[in-house]
């Protein structure tokens, strides 16, 4: 009897695991992350130190529904990135993974601010320090 159920267990497990890697469409297309991606206008603002940064910043929603949030809540965005930046200084940015370390620093911050969904990426497509 243990055998028969043991013996149904792994069927079913089998079953499983290969309908849905069977159903599974993979990673997400190019075009389907261009639907969820949200793109705050350019910002230019002073780092700690005297330093200018101007730069562009697109922030990838796990959903339509954070995407509509994201829009919703723009300036509130805008303004906690300016904050961010506000504490950064130019010599921070210089360093090896010191951009990555922004890009970490604004999806947290963001996604403190998101109720429906959150952000899953932040990516810099221009950005300047002078």
């Amino acid at each position: 009897m243990l055998i028969v159920v043991l013996a149904a267990a792994v069927a079913v497990g089998a079953w499983y695991v290969i309908g849905s890697r069977a159903t599974s469409s993979g990673p997400p297309t190019a075009a389907d992350l261009a639907k969820t991606r949200y793109d705050l206008p350019q910002m230019t603002t002073n780092l700690a130190g005297g330093s200018v940064i101007q730069l562009s910043i697109s922030l990838q929603a796990s959903s339509d529904q954070a995407k509509g949030e994201l829009e919703l809540r723009k300036v509130e965005i805008q303004d906690a990135v300016n904050d961010i930046l506000h504490s950064w200084k130019r010599e921070d940015l210089d360093q090896p993974q010191g951009q990555e370390k922004l890009k970490g620093d604004i999806m947290k911050r963001v996604n403190e601010l998101l109720h429906n969904g959150r952000v899953t990426q932040v990516y810099f497509p221009s950005i300047i320090v002078q």
